[in-house]
C-alpha cells in the first residue's frame, strides 16, 4: 500500500505500518519545523519572561529576599507586562516569575521572594 510522506508529498511504500515519512531525515526536517513554527508563535511572551528571570537571577544572587526600586528594574530592561503564574500565600495572591514572587511595597519599591519547592 502507497504512502505519500508528510514533508515532502512523495509516494512510497512504507516497510511498517506506522511509518509516515519516506527516510529518517524527512521525519526529523517535519519534526524540527513544527518544533520551530512553536516556538516562534510564543517568542513574544517568552523572550521578555527569559529576560526578566535572567535579571532576577543575576540581582538575587545568593539572596532569599530583596527589595528593588521600580526605576532600577526598568533600567535594567525587566519587563512588569509578563508573569508566569500568581502564588497564594496568606490569603493573598502574589504575580510570580518562575520562582520569584513579587510583592509592590510603597514608594515604587518591589520585594522579591525567591520561592522554595
Amino acid at each position: 500500500m502507497k504512502r505519500n510522506d508528510l514533508l515532502t508529498g512523495e509516494a512510497f511504500y512504507p516497510s511498517r505500518i506506522t511509518q509516515k515519512f519516506a527516510c529518517a531525515d524527512n521525519r526529523i526536517k517535519y519534526h524540527n519545523r513544527k518544533a520551530n513554527q512553536l516556538r516562534h508563535s510564543v517568542m513574544f511572551v517568552n523572550s521578555p519572561l527569559h529576560k526578566n528571570l535572567r535579571i532576577l537571577n543575576e540581582i538575587m544572587d545568593g539572596k532569599e529576599k530583596g527589595s528593588f526600586h521600580r526605576q532600577y528594574l526598568l533600567g535594567k530592561g525587566y519587563s512588569f507586562e509578563v508573569l508566569t503564574h500568581y502564588y497564594e500565600m496568606e490569603g493573598k495572591r502574589f504575580p510570580c516569575v518562575y520562582n520569584y514572587l513579587m510583592v509592590v511595597a510603597e514608594n515604587d519599591k518591589l520585594i522579591f521572594n525567591r520561592i522554595k519547592n
